[in-house]
């Protein structure tokens, strides 16, 4: 899933994973960082920096220079992510949310103020999108009425890349 080629300003990709695209965003991040700036909103906890930094080491040697170029905060609420995306600057960089949704699958948030505040978010998207790159990560909803919330930014989406789950087939322990 190589979404590099694809990043340009105006685009607004989508990368749906059970996972969130956990290990995917880790390493575009780090790439990205390798490139110049990058603004990383978090809405799920998925942000890791010793990853990206695992990523950085093997690509440079100047790890302090790639990370010092990494932006992160962090979301707690849907209120706070709606806050943050209507507080980040327009900048001529990309922009990676990771789990944009999973704020917005709290079931103490009435499904009215969800859908408010993510017709607000996805605005907000919109003018991010103007001057540089935006890649978001979701994940599945824990409960089928907030499925609308996942269909609705991927109508947004200019690309959606879609990372199923590996399947497991049965294995033979080793003996030694």
């Amino acid at each position: 899933m190589d979404i590099l080629p694809v990043l340009k300003t105006g685009k607004l990709i989508v990368v749906y994973a059970p996972d969130a695209a956990r290990t995917e965003s880790m390493t575009l991040i780090a790439e990205l960082g390798l490139r110049g700036v990058v603004t990383i909103l978090d809405g799920g906890n998925r942000y890791r920096p010793y990853q990206v930094a695992t990523f950085l080491r093997r690509k440079t040697v100047d790890i302090s220079s790639a990370a010092n170029r990494l932006f992160s905060r962090r979301a707690f609420t849907c209120y706070e992510m709606n806050t943050l995306l209507c507080s980040t600057s327009s900048r001529n960089q990309p922009c990676v949310i990771l789990d944009l949704l999973n704020t917005f699958y709290d079931d103490h948030v009435p499904t009215y103020e969800a859908h408010r505040l993510l017709k607000s978010c996805l605005g907000q998207i919109q003018r991010l999108v103007i001057s540089g790159p935006v890649v978001l990560t979701l994940a599945p909803p824990l409960a089928e009425e907030r499925a609308f919330l996942l269909e609705q930014v991927c109508a947004q989406a200019d690309e959606v890349m879609i990372k199923e789950a590996p399947v497991c087939g049965p294995t033979q322990p080793s003996l030694f």
